[in-house]
């Protein structure tokens, strides 16, 4: 056998290495699957999930708080119309309260411009008036004598002073206009009247008042026929808050009752014992539908308008902007989301240009050219430093590859690799020193081998027995130096098969059973 077939320890860390290697690289495959299988499922799914996910709750979010101020917006612009529309309504019904008023102070005005009150005047101005105003009941003049005149030739109750009537007290005790709360006439006792009324003076005193009677079923037909929305009405209430007109006949006042309008509407009560000029509340009317109440002031009196409007209507504009708000937030969710998934996929697809370099390395072509990015950005960054790691990389396995050929060739005078850093550093230094410990024992066995040989020609040259015991004595010298050292290395024995000797007699004569 050879120097170098002696030196059998440098294939076997050759193959060591070799193995090592191997386990190594099918642990960084592994890995690099696992890794793979997670970013294939993960990264970009991720991302774009919990972007898109935050992106839907933060619309959702603002959605919310638009919504909930729009419909508050839209609640007090409806409460704002609805005020208006009231106040409408309340104009109207001042215009013909003031109508029926105008005509009591156009009969006052012009007996007092005539400046006595004689009958036959006052009936036929009475007459005349009555004449154009189909639509009052009653037109009368009561003289503070305790006379009555009425128009179209009805007679007054017999019996009944007209001074002691609530209409002719009002005026007197006011002294203006006034416009008094439906009450049981007199003459007809089976008609509720509401009455405007307007004093006489002559000569700065008193002398009579002019009345006109409107019929209540007249003033609920009146309130009937404004222009209400749909499933809204309206209604009337007098100085007493007592229902005038209304929608429900059972509140209509006659001469058996008079509702009152808090007792019926006890949502408006608030509205009523404050004596606001406006007010707005919620509730169920007679039917039982949701309805918003606006109650609003007359103008030229103490009664009152009511509308109620149905709540159906005011939450139809409510919910069609909702709606309409719900259809941009959900436009705009798809259109964000489908923008962020598109630049997160382009952010990310650099990063898919990694998986098929890195398959390349594994493959052991560590000349591979990165291609990820050419963006100075994070993407580059990476780029560079894998270009960097990879040359390292390369370096080193390089360098170890050519010091272990070399050692396999039994080349022990190759240089020292370099130290490599962190880690790596002591897989260098152990490999010098392998090298340094296999270049002293193969350096001892060869002297071992001269020195076997040049003892081999002293013993064949001499037959003194003393010449041959120092000759054996230095050769287990020399063999104790070797062992101590071989002995901290744990080896395998060789195995040997038949094939290695020139015939199977030699082996079997060689090698018994026990051996």
């Amino acid at each position: 056998m050879t120097v170098h077939d002696k030196a059998g320890y440098i294939p076997a860390v050759y193959r060591f290495f070799r193995m090592h290697d191997f386990m190594d690289s099918s642990a960084i495959f592994l890995r690099r699957a696992l890794m793979e299988k997670e970013y294939r499922t993960t990264v970009r799914a991720r991302v774009t999930k919990h972007v898109v996910i935050s992106l839907l709750i933060s619309i959702i979010l603002v959605s919310i708080v638009n919504m909930t101020y729009m419909t508050r917006r839209i609640i007090k612009g409806q409460n704002r119309e609805l005020t208006i529309a009231t106040e409408l309504c309340g104009s109207q019904v001042d215009a013909w309260v003031n109508q029926i008023r105008g005509v009591t102070i156009d009969i006052a005005d012009t007996l007092e411009a005539d400046g006595e009150l004689e009958k036959d005047e006052i009936i036929a101005l009475l007459d005349e008036f009555g004449e154009s105003h189909q639509n009052l009941v009653f037109l009368y003049v009561a003289t503070e004598e305790g006379d009555m005149y009425m128009a179209r030739g009805v007679e007054y109750a017999s019996g009944v002073d007209p001074r002691e009537r609530t209409w002719y007290k009002t005026v007197k005790a006011t002294g203006v206009p006034s416009i008094i709360d439906p009450y049981i006439s007199a003459t007809r006792p089976d008609l509720m009247l509401a009455t405007a009324a307007s004093p006489i003076y002559l000569d700065g005193k008193l002398v009579g008042v002019v009345g006109a009677d409107a019929d209540v079923s007249t003033i609920n037909e009146y309130v009937s026929s404004l222009d209400f929305e749909n499933g809204s009405y309206g209604f009337l209430i007098d100085s007493e808050d007592r229902i005038v007109a209304h929608k429900n006949p059972d509140y209509q006042p006659n001469i058996d009752k008079v509702t009152s309008a808090a007792d019926v509407i006890p949502e408006i009560k608030e509205i009523l014992d404050s004596k606001a000029e406006h007010g707005l509340s919620s509730g169920k009317d007679y039917n039982g539908d949701k309805v918003t109440y606006s109650v609003s002031k007359l103008e030229n009196c103490d009664w009152r308008i009511g509308v109620a409007y149905s709540q159906k209507l005011l939450y139809k504009t409510v919910d069609r902007g909702i709606r309409i708000s719900l259809f941009i937030a959900i436009f705009c969710a798809f259109l964000i989301a489908g923008e962020m998934t598109l630049a997160i996929t382009r952010i990310l697809k650099p990063i898919e240009k990694i998986n098929p370099a890195l398959d390349r390395i594994l493959a052991g072509d560590f000349s591979t050219n990165l291609n990820i990015s050419n963006k100075e950005d994070e993407l580059g960054e990476l780029q560079d430093k894998l270009y960097e790691i990879i040359k390292q990389l390369s370096t080193m396995i390089s360098q170890q590859k050519s010091m272990i050929l070399e050692m396999e060739k039994g080349n022990l005078t190759v240089d020292d690799i370099p130290e490599f850093p962190g880690d790596l550093k002591e897989t260098s230094i152990a490999l010098n020193s392998i090298k340094e410990t296999f270049n002293d024992i193969i350096s001892d066995i060869q002297f071992s081998a001269i020195n076997l040989q040049s003892f081999a020609m002293g013993i064949n040259e001499t037959s003194d027995i003393e010449e041959m015991r120092a000759v054996f004595e230095e050769l287990s010298a020399e063999a104790n130096i070797l062992m101590e050292k071989t002995n901290r290395f744990k080896t395998v024995p060789p195995t040997y098969k038949a094939e290695d000797f020139e015939n199977e007699e030699q082996f079997v004569a060689d090698y018994s059973e026990d051996e």
